[in-house]
C-alpha cells in the first residue's frame, strides 16, 4: 500500500479544489495563461546554486485555463466537469477523465490543492 491516502471517487468528485496562493498570472495571446509560482530550492540545488526559491512557470491552454479557474475552493470536482461536459458538449465520462487528469497534474505540480469533506475522510477511517 502506497504512503499517499487514496479517496473513493465520490469523495474525490465532492472535492474543492482551489489555486495555490502566490502564483502570479500572464495571459497568453491564444487565450491560455501562463502561472508563475515561487518553490523552494530542492537541498541538493541549495548546495549547488544557493539559498533562495526558484520559479517555475506552467502554460495552461483554454481548456486548462478554463479548469484552473473554476478551481475557486467552493466549486466541487463534479461540478467543474458538469460545467465543461455542457460547454464542450461532450460526455460526463469524457469530461471526468479529461478533469481529473488535469487536476491531479496541477496538484502533483503544486499549483492547485484539493480540499477533501470531512466526513469522506471520517467515512474512510482517516479522519
Amino acid at each position: 500500500m502506497s504512503g499517499k491516502p487514496q479517496l473513493d471517487r465520490d469523495a474525490a468528485l465532492g472535492a474543492k479544489p482551489e489555486q495555490a496562493p502566490h502564483v502570479r498570472r500572464e495571459e497568453r495571446d491564444n487565450g491560455g495563461l501562463l502561472v508563475t509560482m515561487a518553490l523552494p530550492r530542492a537541498g541538493w540545488l541549495k548546495w549547488v546554486s544557493g539559498s533562495g526559491d526558484v520559479e517555475r512557470t506552467f502554460g495552461l491552454d483554454v481548456l486548462g485555463r478554463e479548469v484552473y479557474e473554476a478551481c475557486d475552493g467552493r466549486t466541487r470536482v463534479r461540478e467543474i466537469i458538469r460545467t465543461f461536459a455542457r460547454a464542450h458538449r461532450v460526455s460526463i465520462t469524457e469530461a471526468e477523465a479529461s478533469v481529473t487528469t488535469f487536476l491531479k497534474t496541477m496538484m502533483a505540480k503544486g499549483v492547485v490543492m484539493m480540499a477533501v469533506d470531512k466526513k469522506a475522510l471520517m467515512a474512510e477511517g482517516r479522519g
